[in-house]
């Protein structure tokens, strides 16, 4: 087994808080159409006026300051830099520039609540100026321990349970940055930013918001952004696709899965219909981050210009759920492997594993409900990750549950009838999973501070908690193989 593997099984759920992002743009849910809707369905002409335009008005009044002002911070760095490394500004004026558009748009989004962000990301800087004087290679390890005891505390004791809940996306983003620049300061990939850098990269309009997230080093690709860059049609590809993309995915999620599927339907199909409504609303936010880094010129040069986000489709038709963890948030992805699990695994693997979903739990909070998805998942992918390397063990076939790579030992490869039906199956039981694990997030008036216990059970029990029972079918089924 690849060590790497376990850490993908305690990926993230819900990085970018989309229940509180779909209150705040879809006005549907107080349109008469939901009742309308609830037994017989509708014309496309009475959805597309009570339903599809006013969602994409808001969307669109939402939107469109943030995107001006990731491109007034394109357009900064372009009259700063010349395409060389000599800037015709001062570079503390373009870094305050830049971080004074990302605080606007935290303002205009999240208005006075935008202080606990400031009081996190000014500590995190006295704590790195501190182990920058003295134990430096324990910058990230102290910033990982009070950037989480902040957002407990904060959560527990001082925040009010529904501002926090508002908050809490950008303040991931915000924990992601900081730990993992004092993880790079401890490791000597970097050094002690200054101030201005320092404020520039944490509060950049282009991801202070939705993300996505991105090391410090590649955040640096912004100041190499110049006049052909702005025109290059790599750049302008990757805002309208991005763009198109987001429109379509907000669009099904808040109009069109109700319109498809009724509540007259089988418990299960509803089940379906939900949870494939939070994924679409999760591509949603994945693909908006994904513009506004692109117009900010956010580019850790990559093949595709900017940053790719999440892969619906291999969400939607996942091989193993594996695959579904790994690609849906790859940016988060990656830290939580490159900051928690290999910083971990010298440790053992195991304890590796433990520590990854703790911190993905902890960055979204103390909230019951995620905690049982995260561990959930964890579990079902484990199981599902053992059974087939044990299959693919007994009948010599590509049949775990990544993808084997070009010339693979098996006997019976990827093509094999056989083999596609078998991985078919695998995949439809995927889906049936997610509908099950994403039922629970819905638009009830619980997600304007969170989902508590009972929430989860109770949807769960509705379903008969049939998903936990098959997993732990196919877990004593593979101790009997």
């Amino acid at each position: 087994m690849d060590y790497e593997e376990p850490f993908d099984y305690y990926d993230d759920a819900n990085l970018y808080d989309e229940e509180d992002l779909e209150k705040m743009i879809a006005a549907y849910d107080d349109l008469d159409y939901n009742d309308e809707m609830e037994y017989a369905r509708i014309s496309f002409f009475e959805l597309a006026e009570n339903c599809l335009y006013p969602t994409l008005q808001q969307t669109v009044h939402m939107l469109a300051p943030l995107y001006v002002l990731c491109i007034t911070t394109r357009l900064i760095c372009v009259v700063g830099y010349s395409g060389t490394e000599e800037s015709l500004i001062p570079r503390w004026l373009i870094n305050l520039s830049i971080s004074m558009g990302g605080l606007l748009a935290l303002h205009m989004f999240f208005g006075n609540n935008i202080i606990y962000l400031l009081i996190c990301a000014a500590s995190v800087y006295v704590i790195l100026l501190i182990t920058a004087w003295r134990f430096q290679n324990m910058a990230g390890l102290l910033v990982a321990v009070f950037t989480f005891l902040f957002i407990v505390i904060c959560e527990l004791f001082v925040v009010e349970e529904k501002t926090w809940h508002s908050v809490r996306g950008a303040q991931i983003m915000l924990s992601m940055k900081v730990i993992g620049l004092g993880f790079d300061i401890s490791s000597g990939v970097i050094s002690l930013p200054s101030f201005t850098d320092y404020m520039a990269y944490i509060f950049c309009a282009g991801n202070v918001i939705f993300g996505p997230w991105i090391s410090f080093l590649d955040f640096k690709s912004i100041y190499s952004t110049n006049i052909s860059k702005c025109l290059a049609v790599d750049w302008m590809t990757k805002v309208m696709k991005s763009s198109f993309f987001s429109v379509l995915c907000l669009s099904f999620s808040t109009c069109f899965g109700s319109w498809i599927i009724l509540d007259s339907n089988y418990k299960w199909i509803r089940a379906y219909r939900d949870a494939q409504s939070f994924r679409f609303s999760h591509y949603f936010v994945c693909f908006v981050s994904e513009t506004t880094a692109a117009l900010a010129g956010i580019n850790p040069g990559e093949i595709d210009y900017g940053v790719t986000v999440t892969r619906p489709f291999y969400i939607e038709l996942p091989r193993s759920l594996v695959d579904v963890v790994t690609n849906w948030n790859l940016p988060m992805h990656n830290w939580l492997k490159n900051y928690v699990f290999k910083i971990a695994r010298p440790h053992g693997t195991f304890l590796a594993v433990i520590l990854t979903y703790v911190a993905s739990s902890l960055l979204h909070g103390l909230n019951f409900q995620l905690a049982a998805v995260l561990l959930s998942l964890g579990f079902y992918s484990y199981v599902e990750m053992i059974f087939r390397k044990k299959l693919s063990q007994i009948f010599q076939a590509c049949l775990e549950a990544r993808s084997c790579r070009e010339n693979c030992p098996h006997t019976y490869q990827y093509d094999h009838p056989y083999v596609r039906i078998t991985n078919l199956c695998f995949g439809c039981l995927s889906v049936f999973h997610l509908a099950y694990l994403g039922l629970m997030f819905d638009s009830s008036e619980e997600a304007e501070k969170g989902y508590n216990m009972s929430h989860t059970l109770q949807k769960w029990s509705d379903l008969d908690f049939l998903s936990h029972w098959v997993i732990f079918g196919t877990y004593i089924f593979h101790l009997l193989v």
